[in-house]
Formats: C-alpha cells, sequence, structure tokens
C-alpha cells in the first residue's frame, strides 16, 4: 500500500479541481467519468459520493473488478502543471458512518443533492503526471 504525499492529498482535498475516475469491467471494457466530489480521507485513501445508487457502470466495474485510476489535475495558464494519476483498489461503499455523514451534508449544502452512499479506495501507487515528470512513480 503506498501513501500519499502532502502535495498529493491537498490537490485531491481541493473542490474546485477536476478529478476523473477510470475503471475496467470483467470483459475489459473501460470507463471514465468526472467524479468531482472525490477526496483523500486520508494519506492511504480517497472517497467519492454516489448520487445513483451503486447503477452507474463505475460501481458495476467496481465491483467486478475492484480496479480504479484516479487523475487530478491543476493546469494553470502556464508551467508548472500539477497533475497526479493514484491507482487504487475499492475497498467498500458506506451507506452511513462518519465518512458517509461528512459527504452527506457537504453535498447537500453545496449543491442540495442526496447522496446514496459513498465508495472508498485503498491507495495502491501514485505518479506525478506532470509533462516534467513523464509519469514518475512518487509513491
Amino acid at each position: 500500500m503506498a501513501k500519499l504525499p502532502p502535495e498529493v492529498i491537498a490537490l485531491f482535498q481541493d473542490p474546485a479541481v477536476p478529478k476523473m475516475v477510470a475503471t475496467v469491467s470483467r470483459d475489459g471494457e473501460l470507463n471514465v467519468t468526472p467524479k468531482t466530489s472525490m477526496t483523500a480521507v486520508d494519506d492511504e485513501t480517497l472517497a467519492f459520493a454516489d448520487l445513483y445508487g451503486r447503477t452507474t457502470r463505475t460501481f458495476k466495474n467496481l465491483q467486478e473488478t475492484g480496479k480504479v485510476a484516479i487523475v487530478a489535475m491543476k493546469v494553470p495558464v502556464a508551467p508548472p502543471f500539477t497533475t497526479f494519476q493514484v491507482k487504487g483498489t475499492f475497498q467498500e461503499y458506506l451507506t452511513s458512518g462518519p465518512v458517509f455523514e461528512q459527504f452527506a451534508g457537504a453535498l447537500k449544502a453545496a449543491m442540495g443533492v442526496v447522496i446514496s452512499g459513498v465508495g472508498t479506495v485503498k491507495v495502491d501507487a501514485v505518479f506525478s503526471q506532470a509533462p516534467q515528470d513523464k509519469g514518475k512513480q512518487i509513491a
């Protein structure tokens, strides 16, 4: 298990930073979707809200293979670019508890939406996707 460096945690905890989640089905079908709620819960765990009750291709793929890659990027007009990819393994789907309540409260206040659950991901590896780093593994 890898640990997220502080700069990666900060990027994932920034609500203005776009995050994309890629998953793969048992049959090799890829799926990529934005997950603006994706955040670092701690230095080994990422989590995101589910609005649709595990009916999406993302959750179906996570249940089938557990494999996930997540990219967070802050791309200003000029370098340096701050972009990281986290590869991980789906852990669990939460429908109660402190992490669920934190997400539920935040999304209700910010967007007026009710969430169905929270997906959690164990961090396996971290890569810098900034052009100058050429995909270097950093954790």
